[in-house]
C-alpha cells in the first residue's frame, strides 16, 4: 500500500488497510434443528439415500457472507451452503435437537448501515466502503484445521475412529463463534434409507470455549464398521474462531 489509511492491532497485524474489504455483521437470528433428511450417499445407479437426523435449513441474502454459529447446547456443523444470485441456502446439522444462533457477516460495502450516523469511514481507491465505525466487524481470533486420520487426499482404507475430541479457549473474550467451517464426514447407507452409519465432526461454542467432537452414529439396524474405504480428504476439518463478545 503506497497511500491511504492503515490501522494496526497491538500485536502488529493490519486491521484496516484502506484496500481490503472488512466483514461486518449483516444480521443475526436463531434457527432450531429437528428431525429431517440428511444425505447419506448415492449408489452407482444414481439412487440418493438419506438418514433421519437433526437438521435445519435457512436462507438469507448476502454478497460474500461469512456465517458464524453459536451453539452452547449441542455440537453443530454446516452441511451445505448454496448461492443462487445472492440468495444463500444453508443446511446445518446438530447431534441433538437444539437452537443455534446464526451470525451473518458480509463485506462492509454490502453491510453498510442506512441513514445518518457518526464515526470513521474508510474507502478504497475506487470509492468503495471498506470499513465503517458504525459496523460491528468480525474480529478473527484463530483458525484451526486437521485430519481425523492424518491422511492425505487420495483414496484408501482407514481404520474406523468412533470418537475424537479437542477443545480451545480464548482469553480476553466472553463469547466466541465458529465460521468458515469444514466438516469431516464419512457415511455408508448399508441398508438403504435410514439404515447405515455416519461419522461427522461438530463444534460446540460456550462462552469463550470451542469444543470439537468427531463421532460415530448408527441409524437403523446396521453393523459397526471395521474400516472405511474413502478419500482421505473426507476426514479434513477446519474452523475459524470469531469474537462475538460485543455483537
Amino acid at each position: 500500500m503506497t497511500a491511504g489509511f492503515q490501522a494496526w492491532t497491538d500485536s502488529g497485524l493490519v486491521q484496516i488497510d484502506g484496500v481490503t474489504q472488512n466483514y461486518a455483521l449483516r444480521q443475526s437470528f436463531n434457527v432450531t434443528t429437528g428431525a429431517g433428511s440428511l444425505n447419506a450417499g448415492k449408489s452407482n445407479a444414481g439412487t440418493q439415500y438419506t438418514f433421519t437426523a437433526n437438521v435445519a435449513t435457512f436462507t438469507f441474502s448476502a454478497n460474500q457472507p461469512l456465517i458464524a454459529l453459536y451453539s452452547p447446547s449441542a455440537y453443530v456443523t454446516i452441511l451445505q451452503c448454496i448461492n443462487s444470485n445472492g440468495t444463500w441456502t444453508v443446511q446445518i446439522w446438530s447431534n441433538t435437537a437444539t437452537t443455534v444462533t446464526v451470525y451473518v457477516f458480509d463485506q462492509s460495502l454490502a453491510a453498510a448501515p442506512s441513514g445518518a450516523g457518526y464515526g470513521l469511514q474508510v474507502f478504497d481507491a475506487g470509492g468503495r466502503l471498506v470499513a465503517d465505525g458504525r459496523q460491528r466487524l468480525a474480529r478473527i481470533l484463530d483458525t484451526q484445521s486437521g485430519n481425523i486420520q492424518g491422511a492425505g487426499p487420495g483414496w484408501g482404507q482407514f481404520n474406523q475412529v468412533d470418537t475424537r475430541t479437542y477443545s480451545w479457549s480464548y482469553t480476553g473474550v466472553s463469547k466466541v463463534g465458529v465460521a468458515a467451517i469444514g466438516t469431516a464426514w464419512v457415511s455408508s447407507p448399508t441398508g438403504g434409507n435410514n439404515n447405515g452409519w455416519y461419522d461427522i465432526s461438530g463444534l460446540q461454542t460456550s462462552g469463550n470455549t470451542v469444543n470439537f467432537l468427531w463421532q460415530y452414529y448408527s441409524v437403523g439396524n446396521t453393523s459397526h464398521p471395521g474400516n472405511n474405504n474413502c478419500f482421505g480428504s473426507q476426514y479434513d476439518w477446519r474452523f475459524m474462531a470469531v469474537d462475538l463478545s460485543n455483537i
